[in-house]
């Protein structure tokens, strides 16, 4: 056999590669990494099974991610913004709302996403070791700073104040998307649980 059969032989033996240009193979190895995080949580979200997933080599993703760190934290970040999405089109009905009812609309939105979307989720609530390359866009921390912001009163903000209700509205909701999701999985014991403790919450962050 000639060298250019074998040669012909041997590419069509090997698997095709995708081809990407102009920096799409960045934005599809995120595309896989979501997909992955939907089907398998945190756990399956590797830079082996997303390249994989994009038919490359793993030293592929180096060429867009410094390293396997940046590229799940990019992942986080897309999960992070599917999340906000979320909350502001459930605020969209919400317009002209006193700041403490919008706010409850956000915590119910945050628990809504959690319990939809388990898997996903995972990724929203790791811990940030290796920060995204550019803010959330949107960004569902600074939707809940604006509207805390409106329940401070005139004059000079209290940023001690802020952030210790922002941290309150913030506990508050994962802590119980987190237990809701684990523990509860009757559907009238947690919408019951969600009204108690938003209630609570409210009542707090107003006083």
């Amino acid at each position: 056999m000639s060298s250019a059969r074998k040669a012909a032989g041997s590419a069509r033996s090997r698997p095709e590669r995708t081809a990407y240009h102009h920096g799409a193979l960045r934005e599809a190895l995120v595309d896989a990494g979501e997909a992955l995080a939907r089907a398998e949580a945190l756990e399956g979200v590797t830079v082996r099974r997303i390249a994989a997933a994009c038919g490359v080599s793993a030293a592929a993703v180096y060429r867009h991610f410094p390293s396997g760190d940046h590229l799940i934290a990019a992942v986080a970040q897309r999960a992070r913004e599917i999340m906000a999405r979320d909350m502001f089109a459930r605020l969209a009905a919400a317009v002209g709302h006193p700041p403490i009812d919008r706010l409850r609309e956000v915590g119910e939105s945050y628990i809504a996403f959690a319990l939809a979307e388990p898997q996903l989720f995972s990724l929203v609530s790791m811990p940030m070791t290796t920060p995204p390359d550019r803010p959330d866009d949107p960004n569902a921390a600074d939707l809940v700073r604006d509207i805390v912001l409106e329940l401070e009163p005139p004059g000079a903000v209290d940023e001690s104040r802020v952030a210790s209700r922002m941290m309150l509205a913030q506990a508050s909701a994962h802590g119980l998307a987190v237990i809701l999701r684990d523990f509860v999985p009757d559907p009238a014991a947690r919408e019951m649980l969600i009204a108690g403790v938003l209630d609570r919450v409210g009542a707090g962050l107003e006083a």
